[in-house]
């Protein structure tokens, strides 16, 4: 059996219903009642065919679209964002802290993770200030991956130290084993 994709099956509806009606708009309308002369030029058909309802264009129309668009309010946390972008960590500190004080559902967690991202940059102590005149967005995520970099540096230092704190303890065991071993060994002499 052959199987047409339902892509190809809708491919031909819309072809199919696309020529109906093109064919529905073009055909003269005749009265069933008093039959048209046989000597009818398509100029008369022409005449006959019915005005079609088709909306008018939206480029023609006198659209004044100023009043569709919808600006957003900024709130403490996009100045908060666009501080931490500009590396103006303090100012950024306080749109965040104040806006934990709205009333808006998310802003007590969106404050939070604003002032972890200052905390965790301010922790470093180093300012990479190499900002290229940057959107905020671009310049928020330049921050990120500073961030990241430094918290991979400091995994593997805090791996390396964990490396020689494991053998240290190994050492420690062996040494403690070996002290109780000749410390029972006295005591059954």
């Amino acid at each position: 059996m052959n199987r047409v994709s339902r892509h190809s099956r809708n491919a031909l509806l819309v072809v199919l219903t696309s020529g109906m009606l093109v064919g529905c708009q073009s055909a003269p309308v005749l009265n069933t009642s008093v039959a048209a002369p046989a000597s009818t030029t398509i100029d008369d058909a022409a005449e006959q065919t019915p005005e079609l309802n088709i909306p008018e264009s939206v480029l023609d129309s006198d659209c004044n679209c100023s009043d569709l668009v919808v600006t957003p309010e900024e709130t403490d946390f996009d100045r908060g964002v666009r501080a931490l972008a500009a590396r103006d960590y303090p100012q950024a500190l306080r749109y965040f802290e104040s806006h934990a004080q709205s009333d808006a559902l998310s802003a007590s967690r969106e404050a939070e993770i604003g002032l972890a991202f200052i905390a965790v940059l301010g922790a470093d102590g180093s300012d990479q200030s190499n900002s290229e005149a940057l959107d905020d967005r671009a310049e928020i995520m330049a921050l990120a991956l500073a961030l990241l970099t430094q918290l991979e540096s400091r995994v593997s230092r805090l791996d390396a130290v964990n490396f020689k704190l494991a053998s240290d303890l190994e050492k420690r065991e062996a040494v403690l084993k070996r002290l109780r071993e000749l410390t029972l060994g006295q005591l059954e002499d």
